[in-house]
């Protein structure tokens, strides 16, 4: 069995993958800022601060404190926990109900509707938290959830509600223009958490971490942030006392239902995935386990993917009228985005196996099978994710929601298709599948909506350089050279980081350090 020190290894090496990323970033700022175009530079400053601190904090969480959590408490009650995770997600609907996309949109339009909302949403969100424990509670009992489940169950629900408060007041200080705060809050729950949970798994002041101990520790991190939150925001806006006017609030919560449908929708068909394999299957525990071990890596690119999403929604909605720089923009971001995507997928299904087997104890080839299927989702979902923050700019919403009804059905169906016969490998292949189409129609329903033209160009570029990566992480894996595989694995970065540069995909930093060479002579 190895040691917790055979982690560190882990950590490096995402590490060393994301150094090219922030390369990438540090020579485009220095060209925006030696440019006139404000709204670029002031996005990619602060996607830099995002970018810095969940780099430093995030991988180091999920790589070396998350990973030897599961393999401390082991697979099963790990999968346990997973599973009443995403079934919160599933009902997150009646906690939001859309409040936060659409406070972060319209503050951003409007800064000084900032105090007035956070005094009249505070009170319907503590009516909407009690709705959301009662129906969460009552509808785990009916599918038939244990003692234990239930007592998991009460503390992922506290958990996720001072969630949605930290989200709610973080996308306030986002809409006022507060990104370093934001930035900073982004992360303070897992720094408390690395700091918390490092002591308890790699030191002797603690026996042996249970899923308890977990649990209660990710409860205390979250409500600190909380806290922290609330005492940020008071600094930067006047908060009023809280307020209930039953026609604003219904006013509200009709502007907000659309958006209340696309958290709800993207919750089930996102994660019921988990809550199917616990419930189905007779070692459900189990491969909800295996199926936690593959979505980590898939999670850890999401909260990076998520970084673009949450600076680039209230930056679009500024371009509105402008709908010629909207498009540039989006080009510009969506490029960094899906070249990161393409790369780290397709490079994780090649090495699958490999990442398995360093990562996770009791790891073998359904693991890597399920690990893999999970890292290509990492491109259609990048994609999406990006058009999904763009059509919410817009504010049009119902072809989106309607798409997301139809992945919702075709999700429940292929897992209830696939989970029996290949159990976590048969999830992993319905979230790429749903995935998949999901990113294509938000994508067509972009543009029918925007009333502009893609640019035939852009999305040829990212087929062939997937080509591209086929055909290079493909080769370099089949070669099984007799070196340690990071070597070649990193190799084709490299190779295909190059690829995309020369097609024009990622910043041209031949220019730009002969232009800042140019500037010191």
């Amino acid at each position: 069995m190895r040691t917790r020190a055979s982690l560190v290894p882990t950590v490096i090496f995402q590490y060393f993958c994301s150094v090219n990323t922030i390369l990438r970033l540090v020579f485009r700022i220095v060209y925006l800022y030696r440019s006139k175009e404000y709204m670029k530079k002031e996005f990619s400053v602060n996607l830099l601060l995002l970018l810095g601190l969940n780099l430093l904090v995030k991988p180091l969480y999920i790589f070396g404190i998350d990973v030897q959590v599961q393999n401390t408490i082991g697979p099963e009650q790990y999968g346990l926990f997973f599973s009443i995770f995403n079934y919160t997600l599933i009902f997150q609907i009646l906690l939001e109900f859309g409040i936060t996309n659409l406070v972060k949109r319209d503050i951003s339009a409007s800064k000084n509707l900032a105090p007035k909302y956070f005094s009249n949403l505070i009170g319907l969100k503590l009516i909407l938290l009690l709705i959301y424990i009662f129906l969460t509670f009552a509808v785990g009992y009916f599918i038939g959830y244990n003692e234990e489940g239930l007592k998991i169950l009460f503390i992922v629900l506290l958990i996720q509600i001072f969630l949605s408060f930290v989200s709610f007041m973080r996308a306030i200080l986002a809409g006022i223009g507060a990104y370093r705060i934001d930035s900073l809050l982004s992360v303070m729950d897992k720094i408390i958490m690395i700091l918390l949970l490092g002591v308890m798994l790699f030191t002797s002041y603690w026996e042996q971490v249970t899923l308890t101990d977990f649990l209660y520790v990710y409860l205390i991190s979250v409500a600190i942030t909380c806290f922290t939150a609330y005492l940020m925001l008071s600094k930067k806006i006047h908060l009023n006392k809280l307020t209930f006017r039953k026609k604003y609030l219904a006013s509200f919560l009709r502007r907000a239902a659309p958006y209340a449908l696309i958290t709800f929708l993207m919750g089930v068909y996102g994660r019921i995935d988990a809550v199917f394999l616990e419930r189905l299957l007779p070692d459900g525990d189990y491969q909800a386990g295996i199926y936690a071990a593959g979505f980590r890596l898939l999670d850890a690119y999401m909260m990076f993917a998520l970084l673009f999403s949450n600076l680039l929604l209230p930056m679009l909605s500024t371009y509105l009228k402008d709908k010629v720089q909207m498009m540039n923009f989006l080009y510009f971001v969506l490029g960094l985005l899906m070249t990161f995507s393409i790369i780290g997928g397709i490079s994780g299904f090649f090495y699958r196996n490999e990442i398995g087997n360093l990562l996770y104890h009791y790891s073998n080839d359904v693991w890597g099978d399920t690990l893999g299927l999970l890292m290509l989702c990492m491109i259609p979902i990048g994609l999406s994710i990006i058009m999904g923050a763009s059509i919410m700019s817009l504010g049009k919403l119902k072809k989106q929601n309607l798409l997301f009804f139809a992945g919702v059905i075709m999700s429940i169906i292929l897992n209830l298709i696939l989970i029996p016969y290949y159990n976590s490998t048969g999830a992993a292949l319905a979230a790429l599948t749903v995935n998949s189409l999901i990113a294509i129609g938000q994508t067509v329903i972009f543009y029918s909506i925007a009333g502009v033209k893609p640019q035939i160009l852009f999305y040829l570029k990212l087929f062939i350089l997937i080509i591209t990566c086929l055909f290079v992480f493909g080769w370099i894996h089949y070669l099984d050279l007799k070196i340690n595989w990071i070597i070649p694995l990193i190799t084709g970065f490299i190779i295909t980081s190059g690829s995309a540069f020369l097609m024009g995909l990622l910043p041209n930093k031949l220019n730009m350090l002969l232009g800042i060479l140019k500037a010191r002579s």
